[in-house]
């Protein structure tokens, strides 16, 4: 009996100092919820077969039969990366070799190292793309680009001109944008320029009343005058937005030790030209824009300027308030590497 008692006593003691060291000791910290983790993306290029060379050496590139290719995620998981993240993807195109993850950043360093020890090129570049557009008459654009075939000559003319005090040449459009490599980025200066384009007719009211008035129209052979008859005015029930002004979109990548690189440039301006009245009255005002606009994917040395195309706008097209200054434009661009 006395032993059990002192082992009731002890049990005791030991429970009241678990509990105060319990009330004590300091709260732990709740873990950090999942959608608080930084995710960052990166572009990779990597060779053509990553998806089966990630998982094995001597695997063949070319799927046989009803074999499954892996994915970007489920390589790069064997690989070691971990997708623990929420939001964590992966993603490889084929037809430009390139490799796109979203992760933290300790796992894409991870992906970095990853890429390196399979031949790939590690992490893309940017590039500081420079876009120009010089104007100048057409007879002296036709006599300057016989006059200096190579582009380098030509941009250097044109430079020069522009320091002259009376000289046809203007910097007519100016715009540097920094590029990641793989990644699509875009410049704007626009003004929104919204208009109609459906509208509801101008309707006669079903009922109405038609008191004398002072002025209005009269009744031949009467002596009553009436007021105008009444109709609603035509008004617009749609509506779109027109973007005025200058945008660029573009797309670069690298080659080996970024001696070159390849260029997907789609610059566009556009300017409001004038405003018609349609109609049997000429109710309904309907806009006329002028529109400058360019596609090109070009191969270019880094650090050069590379004559992408004239990019000049219409004249003498017959529109009110449309352009009536012949001038031609001689797009540039120059891609440097960010120092």
């Amino acid at each position: 009996m006395k032993t059990k008692s002192l082992l009731a006593c002890a049990l005791l003691v030991l429970s009241s100092a678990a509990s105060s060291f319990a009330q004590d000791a300091p709260t732990a910290p709740a873990p950090a919820a999942a959608d608080s983790v930084v995710l960052e993306a990166r572009t990779f290029r990597v060779p053509p077969d990553f998806l089966v060379r990630g998982t094995t050496e001597d695997a063949d590139p070319v799927p046989r039969g009803n074999q499954r290719r892996p994915s970007a995620v489920e390589v790069l998981k064997f690989l070691g990366v971990k997708f623990d993240a929420a939001n964590s993807t992966a993603s490889f195109d084929a037809k430009s070799s390139l490799l796109t993850v979203k992760n933290t950043a300790d796992q894409l360093d991870l992906v970095e190292t990853i890429v390196g020890q399979l031949g790939g090129l590690g992490i893309i570049q940017e590039g500081l793309v420079h876009l120009e557009a010089f104007s100048l008459p057409p007879l002296a654009a036709r006599k300057a680009l016989i006059a200096h075939p190579k582009e380098a000559a030509l941009y250097a003319w044109l430079d020069a001109e522009m320091e002259k005090k009376d000289s046809g040449v203007r910097l007519e459009r100016h715009s540097v944008t920094r590029v990641r490599g793989g990644q699509r980025s875009k410049t704007e200066g626009i003004a929104e320029y919204p208009f109609p384009t459906e509208f509801e007719p101008a309707q006669i009211p079903q009922t109405i009343s038609l008191p004398a008035a002072a002025t209005g129209t009269a009744v031949p052979g009467g002596e009553k005058v009436f007021a105008p008859w009444p109709v609603t005015s035509t008004i617009g029930n749609a509506y779109t937005v027109r973007n005025l002004g200058w945008t660029a979109e573009m797309e670069l990548t690298f080659s080996e030790e970024a001696k070159t690189v390849d260029l997907n440039i789609a610059p566009e301006s556009s300017r409001l030209a004038a405003i018609v009245p349609w109609g049997l009255t000429g109710e309904i005002p309907q806009p006329v824009f002028e529109t400058q606009k360019c596609t090109a994917q070009i191969s270019m040395p880094t650090g050069q300027p590379a004559l992408v195309s004239t990019f000049s706008p219409p004249v003498n097209t017959g529109v009110p308030g449309g352009n009536k200054d012949d001038r031609v434009w001689l797009l540039f661009v120059t891609v440097n590497l960010p120092q």
